[in-house]
């Protein structure tokens, strides 16, 4: 719409024309803006979004990004934007990428996963990368329109990694009808390098974090004790967590995951096996300490 005042109007009738000019021009609020993705740490069995898109289905997912990151998204090659952190209240830059895709059978509907990894540029070494995890189907088509894209799961603004950098994503089966994330991410506590992995899978519509695991610690970045005193430990350890998921005796649908650990630990050779069943009353793996840990083993 024009906006405009008459410059006729006398002075009380020009404040209440303008009092109803700026009502009329009020639809000006900024609206979202597609490249910033809402910041929602959260799942939800509701549609998220419905999204008229069209042509293949390569097409339509790089009609999906365009919609969620603007039209500098890329469905196979990286692309740089800007990043809106809240924290420090500033736009930072930031390189996107779509780091995980696949269209999988999920409790009898077609689904595809898609995540996308967000590094940010001259992060701290501390400082986590960001990853978008998403669940899309297609929704039913009406007359001769072609079906909608649905966006029924999210998972906004994950952090993982360091450095900026949230890792790598893969995309792995957890039971006949369970698919998760598998997202390895690396991090160092004082002078422990640790690896870690951790699964977020897709169950009733929903993305659930349902386990996190090591795959590997050692404290050889740490510094000697020296003279620090009581308390200090710098007993060297190294220790590598081999995962591997089962293939029968699926709990709510999920298989078992078995962790053998190998490698010098404090005390010694480090030789063990876990069996971790799914808690379907937790809606996760109970995943031992002993497997989550960051130092030697008690």
């Amino acid at each position: 719409m024009t906006c405009s005042v008459s410059p006729c109007l006398r002075p009380f009738a020009l404040a209440a024309a303008l009092l109803l000019l700026l009502a009329g021009c009020g639809d000006a609020t900024p609206s979202s803006n597609a490249g910033k993705p809402r910041r929602v740490l959260d799942s939800t069995a509701q549609v998220e979004d419905t999204l008229e898109v069209s042509g293949t289905a390569d097409q339509r997912l790089l009609g999906f990004l365009h919609a969620r990151y603007g039209d500098n998204a890329r469905l196979d090659a990286p692309w740089q934007d800007q990043w809106d952190d809240t924290e420090v209240e500033a736009l930072r830059p930031v390189t996107r990428s779509v780091c995980a895709r696949d269209t999988r059978d999920t409790d009898g509907q077609v689904q595809t996963l898609l995540a996308v990894c967000q590094t940010l540029d001259a992060a701290a070494s501390v400082e986590p990368g960001r990853l978008d995890l998403y669940v899309l189907r297609d929704g039913p088509a009406v007359g001769t329109t072609e079906a909608p894209l649905l966006v029924i799961a999210q998972r906004l603004q994950g952090q993982y990694g360091r450095r900026g950098a949230p890792g790598t994503v893969e995309l792995e089966q957890l039971g006949p009808h369970r698919h998760a994330f598998r997202i390895t991410h690396g991090q160092i506590q004082r002078g422990v390098t640790l690896a870690s992995r951790t699964y977020v899978a897709v169950h009733a519509n929903r993305l659930r974090e349902v386990a996190v695991l090591r795959e590997h610690i050692d404290n050889s970045a740490a510094r000697a004790c020296g003279d620090a005193g009581k308390g200090c430990d710098d007993t060297p350890f190294n220790v590598d967590f081999s995962i591997a998921v089962g293939a029968a005796d699926a709990v709510d649908g999920y298989w078992p995951l078995t962790v053998r650990s190998r490698g010098q630990d404090c005390a010694g050779p480090a030789h063990s096996y876990d069996l971790i069943a799914f808690d379907a009353g937790a809606r996760r793996y109970a995943v031992p300490a002993e497997l989550q840990r960051a130092g030697c083993a008690e």
